[in-house]
Formats: structure tokens, sequence, C-alpha cells
């Protein structure tokens, strides 16, 4: 747990609890997932992913980005990972950018397309 003061400056710094939360989780899946810390512990112990997290958000090394920076970023890599078969096919109001959602099944479609498509790829028999 964290002690009172320490949490306060963190809900502070990030803009809310809620926001607090979702920069954790989402930093210890990168952490989980390979990414390197962007801060050093003097001690020789190994800090926990929490422990490395609340230090680099207490340092300003990370900050949550903003939605619509990320909803552009992830609409953009969407758009680029599209299967072929699937462009033009989205619906009503698609033509002018207004209407298209993005959801995470969407991606997790693209990305089992993507997956098929070099699973054939690699096993065409010569």
């Amino acid at each position: 747990m964290l002690d009172i003061n320490t949490e306060e400056e963190l809900v502070q710094l990030v803009g809310g609890k809620f926001k607090l939360t979702s920069l954790i989780q989402k930093r210890i899946v990168e952490l989980n997932r390979g990414a390197p810390p962007l801060v050093e512990f003097e001690d020789n112990d190994e800090p926990t992913l929490k422990q490395t997290v609340i230090k680099e958000i207490l340092e300003g090394k990370i900050e949550l980005g903003e939605r619509e920076e990320l909803d552009q970023a992830l609409q953009e890599a969407v758009i680029a990972d599209k299967p072929e078969d699937a462009e033009g096919s989205e619906g009503e109001g698609d033509e002018d950018g207004e209407g298209t959602e993005v959801y995470g099944s969407d991606i997790k479609k693209i990305k089992e397309q993507r997956i098929k498509e070099l699973a054939a790829l690699l096993n065409q028999k010569k």
C-alpha cells in the first residue's frame, strides 16, 4: 500500500484516481511485455512493477495520453491493418470518416485475419 501523502501526490499529478489507476495498469502491462523501466533504483533488491511505475509517475517520466490522440492513433493503426476484403464494407457514414468506431473485437478480428494470412503464406508448398 502507498502512504496517504504519496497517493494524494500521484492523484494530483495524474489528474484523478481513475486516471491514476488506468495509467498504472497500462504501464504495468507494458513492463510485463518487456518495455524497459524508465527509472533506476539504488537498492540491490528488485522493485515490484508497481513500485517502478509509481517512481516513473513521480519523476514525470510517464503520463496518460489525451483521449483524442489515442483514438486517432488507434484509427490509423486499424486502417493500416484492415484486410483488403473488408474495405468498403463498413456501412453508412464511412466516406467522410464519421460514424466509424473501433472496438477491441474489431482489432482482434484484424489480428486474427493477419495471422491467418501469414500462416498461409509461410505454409505454402513450393
